[in-house]
């Protein structure tokens, strides 16, 4: 490499160091326009709340009980350890653990049954109209569209095929050696600074790279702020105060307003 510098600075009259200097240059813009190609807009969207109106949990342990799966104590229970979560008493590994206890025993195939019958009858018909023409607005403009949720991914995933979505980040329910779920929760409740951490971990596994200042993501509560400050765009959805307050003086900001729409009972698919 070094002859050629040489050789090259004769032919053109200029010392060695500007050969230097000016080929490192080249590589150095080369190197960044690959990474620039490599990089992709996304679109990350949190689920309760966001996409949907309030906790989705709490409509998976009532359809639970009225489909005869868990017991009136049961459902007491979570709703108890519900409370205690709330007023920071208990974990939200633990109260999770607590709503969704019924399921410890069960195979994952009867459990994936349960997770669609319960995606069709209750999500889906009540999704936000907004959220849902926003997925596919951006599906359209060419970004990369991923569900980032605290809420258990096993009754999410239905949502990925009917909404055309990229992936799906949840929390994570442990399933054992037999393929049957043990009831507990696998890792970390995927709130607050889980969120951008399992966004790194997930899209670094698949080689992907973010292009976060063409980026949106879309949050209502201040456990998303940790995951709205990644992206240029940041989507407070009915925001609660604690993140008004919170994304007060960032830049990108904006809020939007949904749900005044009545939510359709026969919800189509993201196109």
């Amino acid at each position: 490499m070094i002859f050629y510098l040489k050789a090259f600075g004769r032919i053109c009259q200029v010392p060695l160091a500007f050969c230097v200097v000016s080929c490192y240059t080249a590589l150095t813009i080369c190197y960044r326009e690959a990474v620039l190609l490599q990089q992709k807009p996304y679109a990350f969207f949190d689920f309760d709340g966001t996409l949907i109106k309030g906790d989705s949990i709490v409509r998976f342990c009532l359809y639970a009980y009225r489909k005869g799966l868990c017991s009136l104590r049961q459902l007491l229970h979570a709703g108890v350890m519900g409370v205690l979560y709330h007023c920071r008493f208990t974990s939200a590994e633990k109260s999770k653990q607590a709503a969704l206890a019924f399921l410890s025993g069960r195979p994952r195939r009867e459990v994936d049954r349960i997770a669609k019958d319960f995606c069709l009858s209750e999500l889906i018909p009540n999704l936000y109209p907004e959220g849902v023409e926003a997925i596919r607005r951006h599906r359209r403009e060419g970004c990369e569209v991923w569900l980032v949720s605290a809420s258990t991914a096993f009754y999410l995933q239905p949502l990925v095929r009917h909404l055309h979505l990229t992936g799906l980040i949840g929390t994570r329910m442990h399933v054992d050696g037999q393929g049957r779920y043990s009831g507990l929760i696998d890792g970390h409740n995927c709130r607050g600074v889980e969120k951008p951490l399992r966004i790194e971990e997930v899209l670094s596994a698949r080689g992907e790279m973010v292009d976060y200042a063409a980026s949106y993501a879309y949050g209502d509560t201040a456990g998303d702020i940790p995951m709205l400050m990644l992206c240029e765009h940041k989507m407070a959805v009915n925001p609660r105060r604690k993140l008004r307050r919170g994304l007060r003086g960032a830049d990108g900001v904006q809020t939007v307003r949904w749900g005044k729409t009545k939510p359709s009972k026969n919800s189509r698919p993201a196109r």
